[in-house]
């Protein structure tokens, strides 16, 4: 790797001829067609916003996965960026836009009420999915994932094997989707939490992160990848520190972010309930 390249080398660092671009725009066409159907058979302008949340997840997963992070993911600071994308960023895009039903649209209607049939509410599917879903199960795995796939240990054998490094990608990924499910109040999946809960569920969360960060970036000495080149010309204390400063401030940002916006949905809904019984 060339640790002299500049920024703009950077961003222009696409690998569009590999399998995972191919998989990722045949997700992506899947989900755009399968969202025409919908949004046309509901006629429904809300429909192209949650349309919109699903498009810019597939954006940023090709950035990921594709683009220029996933060239040079051994830099530490890259590599934080390409957890913090598919954790923190794409799921709740996902979930909150049309992935499930966009994808179950893109097939003909004989299909589609197979699937509905395969999912319906006292299926062996739902009530796997009722487990996996619930806040308990989803914040363990999301702070065991975190935790383990961190240690030194299972970031330099990443480095070296090309199925550790895939295994990591999945789990960050499928914890991401876990974690975020409660958050955003699918209706499928385990019980609606309140929205008071969902906020003590995202604080629940921000000290186990805040740890690891905090972990990675007052370290005295290097441990990730001690021989790996790094990017701009940065020493590799600073690429793991910048690393870890990464996961400290922008994903507890995300955190605070999303917990302030449940706030002030539930602060207005305490107001109208307040108002109704005054009245």
């Amino acid at each position: 790797m060339n640790n002299e390249i500049s920024a703009i080398d950077f961003f222009l660092k696409w690998s569009i001829n590999s399998t995972m671009f191919f998989f990722l725009f045949t997700a992506f066409t899947i989900y755009t067609i399968g969202s025409y159907k919908l949004i046309n058979n509901n006629k429904s302008k809300g429909q192209i916003f949650k349309f919109l949340r699903g498009f810019f997840a597939y954006v940023f997963l090709l950035i990921a996965l594709v683009g220029p992070f996933a060239q040079y993911e051994e830099t530490f600071w890259v590599h934080m960026i390409q957890h913090l994308i598919m954790i923190m960023i794409v799921p709740p895009l996902l979930l909150s836009g049309l992935f499930f039903s966009a994808n179950i649209w893109f097939f003909p209607r004989l299909i589609r009420i197979g699937i509905a049939d395969f999912i319906r509410p006292k299926s062996i599917i739902r009530k796997i999915l009722g487990k996996i879903t619930s806040p308990k199960f989803t914040l363990i795995f999301y702070v065991i994932s975190l935790w383990t796939w961190h240690l030194p240990v299972f970031f330099n054998l990443a480095l070296n094997f090309d199925l550790i490094h895939y295994s990591e990608h999945f789990f960050f990924f499928i914890s991401g989707i876990l974690f975020w499910w409660p958050v955003i109040g699918l209706s499928i999946g385990s019980k609606k939490l309140n929205l008071a809960l969902r906020m003590v569920y995202l604080l629940l969360a921000v000290t186990p992160t805040a740890v690891v960060a905090a972990f990675i970036t007052l370290a005295d000495g290097v441990i990730y990848g001690e021989n790996i080149p790094r990017l701009f010309g940065i020493e590799a204390i600073e690429d793991q520190k910048i690393g870890g400063l990464i996961m400290w401030l922008p994903g507890n940002a995300i955190f605070l972010g999303t917990l302030a916006v449940l706030f002030f949905k539930w602060s207005h809904k305490q107001t109208i309930n307040s108002r109704k019984y005054i009245s």
